[in-house]
């Protein structure tokens, strides 16, 4: 399964939804490229869904530490929800659950934002 992507906007936040598998830079250089004009209009703020992420290299990673840098310097952040599975573990293994914001839910990660 190749990965799939939805980007909706919700109460002033982008919703990135990930669906499949990361696995290489191609698709993933298109997405930010189109997150870039996204993020302006949340001032920054992201939440990324990965209920649907199967699996997850070094190249996703770095995809989602580029996503939080272009957050952060559009003065927003970047928050996760629907980590599971082998997504977790590799999270976990590269110790990136300490970097990033995990919410349990879409609504606790939106309200992540609303509470700053």
């Amino acid at each position: 399964m190749s990965l799939k992507t939805d980007i909706e906007h919700i109460d002033g936040v982008v919703v990135l939804s990930l669906a499949g598998k990361v696995l290489e830079d191609s698709l993933l250089n298109e997405l930010l490229t189109k997150l870039d004009s996204e993020l302006r209009k949340a001032s920054g703020k992201i939440v990324l869904n990965v209920t649907q992420l199967d699996y997850i290299n070094s190249t996703g990673i770095n995809f989602f530490i580029k996503i939080l840098t272009k957050a952060r310097t559009q003065g927003g952040d970047l928050v996760f929800y629907g980590i599971s599975g082998s997504v977790k573990t590799i999270m976990q293994i590269s110790k990136m659950d300490e970097v990033f914001t995990i919410a349990e839910t879409q609504k606790e990660a939106i309200n992540n934002f609303n509470s700053k």
